[in-house]
């Protein structure tokens, strides 16, 4: 009789013990699933944060390298699409594979923290305007320069 009941009952125990450790493994197996998933974000997020610090950078340098050729310009009209152009072409050797929208998302990132605090021009004229102003104060000195070594000793203001 123990027998039987044994027999009957072992069998309900094994198929129980399965079913709990089943149950143990998938969710050790999900959390270890999830544990990993999260690893893997990780890990890429700093790839892709890593690629885009070392864009950013090959980008600064392009720029400091356009500025530098256009920088004894002094001509207006076309310098602004010609650095463009040539930054554009710098950054494709530098960084091949890159759209037309990373390079423009690229470059105004640079240009916003090249010229962060400088002040903002309004247009060409006011450039010329300037120019033409700093040129009117330097005469203006150089006569008054003139005009005070004429003036005689004896003759005071």
């Amino acid at each position: 009789m123990k027998e039987q009941l044994l027999y009957q009952i072992i069998p309900l125990l094994i198929t129980f013990v399965i079913g709990v450790l089943v149950v143990i493994i998938k969710a050790i197996g999900e959390a270890l699933v999830a544990l990993i998933q999260t690893k893997k974000d990780e890990v890429i997020h700093k790839i892709l944060q890593g690629k885009h610090e070392q864009e950013i950078e090959t980008a600064l340098e392009v720029w400091n390298i356009v500025d530098e050729h256009f920088r004894v310009s002094k001509v207006i009209g076309d310098t602004i699409q010609l650095k463009m152009d040539m930054f554009n072409d710098l950054l494709l050797k530098r960084i091949p594979g890159l759209k037309q929208e990373d390079i423009d998302h690229l470059r105004q990132a640079i240009a916003g923290e090249v010229n962060k605090g400088k002040q903002a021009l309004e247009s060409p004229a006011d450039v010329i305007k300037i120019d033409i102003q700093n040129e009117v104060s330097k005469v203006d000195q150089e006569l008054i320069k003139k005009m005070h070594n004429q003036i005689p000793p004896e003759v005071t203001v």
